[in-house]
């Protein structure tokens, strides 16, 4: 009798299709991003989660002592007041950034021309490439006392109305919350422009058909099917909100005049590496964490994009 030769099976890890790299070359070239992003990101957060509830200062050992820096905290009155700007800050940036780039989005999504469409995108893209460093003292110089503000306002001749815009407490946070001005960020537009033209023609046309005005379809047509792009735009701009600092430190150094322009980030950068005082930067740290997670779930949760039916 004749017995068929049996076929010996690869191992998992030598199997591939045709024109495909073997598994194992795979899992060894993902092995170098996960080790980095292990090494860099993963333990420098369970590290920080860790000496939240400790004191620790640079050069001596971590000290454990529980809640007592998230204590501390609550009665902080410069961390309280920074909370009260964030809250300032916050409502406005919202505003602006979720609404100045849809108005921009509109208007360039109602271009007929393509070619002048691509141009105004790419306008707004160029701005991107340009360090963010740089434009903070881009706007320190034209907050100066010889600056575009000041000399505009002695052009008008409102003399009166000239203040030092970034150390006067009356105008210094509203003097950082301008900047960008006119707000037309290219990632905002790009993605509610991105939204826009994914909407089906067909659902345009019905509209236009039964006479539904322009303004009508931007509110009952757009908004409602661009809202997986809000979602993301709500998320990403609040992550910046409460995270960033770095405008703030660049135009005021240390929150000034007084707390005026304090913001959580900022005085966890001070605490950390100005009064050295880790364990209490990484309780800030923690607590901001601990509102994004909870805000991102919040947000994910309650702006629902795939129940939405035109016309329902």
């Amino acid at each position: 009798m004749n017995s068929t030769p049996s076929v010996r099976k690869r191992p998992w890890y030598a199997r591939h299709s045709a024109g495909q790299p073997p598994l194992w070359l795979i899992y060894a070239l993902l092995l170098g991003p996960v080790s980095f992003l292990i090494l860099f990101n993963y333990i420098p957060a369970i590290s920080a989660f860790y000496h939240a509830f400790t004191q620790w200062d640079p050069g001596k050992p971590a000290v454990w002592v529980g809640l007592r820096n998230f204590i501390e905290l609550f009665y902080d009155p410069i961390f309280l007041k920074s909370l009260q700007n964030l809250l300032k800050l916050g409502v406005f940036v919202f505003l602006v950034n979720l609404s100045v780039p849809f108005v921009v989005a509109e208007m360039i999504y109602h271009l007929r021309s393509d070619r002048w469409s691509y141009a105004a995108r790419v306008a707004l893209v160029l701005p991107m490439i340009v360090p963010g460093v740089v434009i903070y003292m881009i706007w320190q110089y034209i907050y100066s006392d010889a600056g575009l503000v000041t000399a505009l306002m002695e052009a008008l001749g409102l003399h009166r109305w000239i203040y030092g815009w970034l150390s006067h407490p009356k105008t210094a946070l509203w003097a950082v919350a301008c900047v960008g001005f006119p707000f037309a960020y290219g990632f905002n537009v790009l993605i509610y422009y991105a939204g826009l033209t994914n909407i089906p023609q067909s659902i345009l046309e019905a509209a236009e058909v039964d006479g539904m005005s322009p303004l009508g379809r931007i509110l009952h047509i757009h908004v409602p099917l661009i809202l997986a792009q809000v979602r993301l735009l709500v998320v990403v701009t609040l992550i910046g909100i409460v995270n960033g600092f770095e405008s703030l430190y660049i135009l005021t150094r240390d929150g000034g005049p007084g707390y005026e322009t304090m913001v959580p980030g900022l005085y966890m950068y001070l605490n950390g590496f100005v009064f050295e005082r880790m364990g209490y930067a990484a309780a800030i740290g923690l607590l901001l964490l601990v509102f994004l997670l909870f805000s991102t779930i919040l947000i994910n949760r309650f702006v629902r994009t795939d129940d939405y039916e035109p016309g329902s």
